[in-house]
């Protein structure tokens, strides 16, 4: 397998090197690192390739729809799916800290994500339907997030350690880009009609291909070549909380949690451009193919585009990114206040979706490059877990607060969503700079 590690490095990665000497990791891992970056090409490809295959704000939509669950039930997954990701990392982080090696966690919290995948995809193959159907999925799901939880730290903790500064947003983005490749063939089969002539039987055999998906990367992860932390593994729970007032009290912590903050908008306007595609277009697999063929090309683009980037200045990413949502917010509302006719197409939702998944895919990368470089090895782990936590709960009274809102406020939720994002974006311009070099 080393071979076949190597050769995904010669393939997908840039010509040159990052620099003969190590950046912010040890000599051992610099050694190691052509193996390192092919076992990370083809886990996070592969976690990308769930992913796509589970998408909590397209798939799984349809799949409440397809099996006659409650509409307040489909209101919840988005919600469940990123608050419960979010939220714990504070216990986590800490609890991290006692393994020397850490790959092992993100293979177990892979393994995790593989059943439950595994296991929504057998809810629309079974005789249930209705709310019980939902109120599984909805279960599965929290399980789900709840593994994605302690994968989101490890992965910045271990990547941080084995790859130096200048290459991970490049992994990450390459990742992103196949991962993307995936997510058109699927969108082509169920355009197509080749995975099944029925909802139920379609959508379950995507979730059971996502779930084999995310077995597979716990798998090839095991293989990460990993060495202890010289520091001490584990503390006391009164030196974690003064570890976490200091981070709290950091300046620049504080800026970047902000301009997080902000850059939420891009991810709580999707459920309701996707409302509007619906009402246009209809919620058969034709429509929701289209959304998905569109969404996996905008993330083929990004991923390479925006992981050079990043790793150039991953501050530049979040600023464009953030001027991008803001300005298809207004676009999506002058054509529907203006009526044009192509907003009543599935190809308008579709160009929409794209350009969405196209800037949030540079949030999504271009925050983490952002956090990875502003940390160090010390306190990368607690710098995540409390960031992702803060967040977790900010996002938990966005979403109660956009719930509130009727149908008719659909394009009064999209212009605030829009100025925030511009918002985001000129808070992301005064932040310092860590990634150029």
């Amino acid at each position: 397998m080393q071979r076949f590690y190597g050769w995904l490095y010669d393939r997908f990665m840039a010509s040159g090197r990052a620099g003969e000497e190590p950046l912010d990791i040890t000599p051992q891992a610099h050694r190691s690192q052509r193996q390192s970056i092919g076992i990370h090409l083809l886990a996070l490809t592969l976690n990308r390739t769930g992913d796509v295959l589970a998408d909590a704000k397209l798939i799984l939509p349809w799949l409440l729809g397809a099996v006659g669950a409650p509409l307040f039930l489909v209101a919840w997954l988005v919600p469940v799916r990123e608050s419960l990701a979010l939220l714990p990392q504070l216990i986590l982080a800490q609890w991290i800290r006692r393994f020397p090696r850490r790959g092992g966690l993100w293979s177990a919290g892979c393994l995790v994500q593989g059943l439950s995948a595994l296991g929504m995809g057998l809810v629309p193959l079974s005789p249930w339907s209705g709310a019980t159907a939902g109120n599984l999925v909805l279960g599965l799901l929290a399980l789900f997030s709840l593994a994605r939880c302690l994968c989101s730290i490890v992965i910045k903790d271990t990547m941080g350690k084995t790859i130096d500064r200048r290459r991970r947003g490049q992994v990450s983005g390459f990742a992103t880009s196949l991962g993307g490749l995936v997510g058109m063939a699927l969108a082509l089969s169920l355009m197509l009609g080749w995975l099944s002539d029925t909802s139920r039987m379609a959508l379950g055999l995507v979730l059971l291909l996502a779930g084999f998906a995310w077995l597979l990367a716990a798998l090839v992860y095991r293989s990460l070549p990993e060495w202890p932390d010289a520091a001490p593994a584990s503390r006391g729970a009164n030196a974690a909380l003064k570890d976490y007032g200091k981070l709290i009290r950091d300046p620049h912590f504080q800026r970047f949690l902000l301009t997080r903050g902000l850059f939420l908008s891009t991810a709580l306007v999707a459920p309701f451009y996707v409302v509007l595609a619906r009402q246009q277009g209809g919620s058969d697999l034709a429509g929701l193919g289209t959304l998905l063929l569109m969404a996996a090309l905008a993330n083929l683009i990004s991923g390479n585009i925006w992981g050079r980037l990043a790793d150039h200045s991953s501050r530049r990413v979040l600023v464009m990114a953030g001027i991008l949502c803001g300005l298809l917010a207004f676009c999506v509302i002058l054509g529907q206040l203006r009526h044009w006719p192509i907003v009543s197409s599935n190809w308008w939702y579709g160009l929409v979706i794209f350009v969405l998944y196209l800037a949030h895919a540079g949030v999504r990368l271009g925050r983490a490059t952002y956090l990875v470089d502003m940390a160090r090895a010390h306190n990368r782990a607690q710098l995540v877990a409390l960031g992702n936590t803060i967040i977790g709960l900010v996002l938990l009274l966005a979403g109660a607060a956009l719930s509130l809102a009727g149908p008719q406020a659909i394009l009064w939720l999209i212009a605030i969503l829009g100025s925030l994002s511009w918002l985001a974006a000129l808070s992301a311009w005064a932040l310092p700079e860590v990634t150029a070099v």
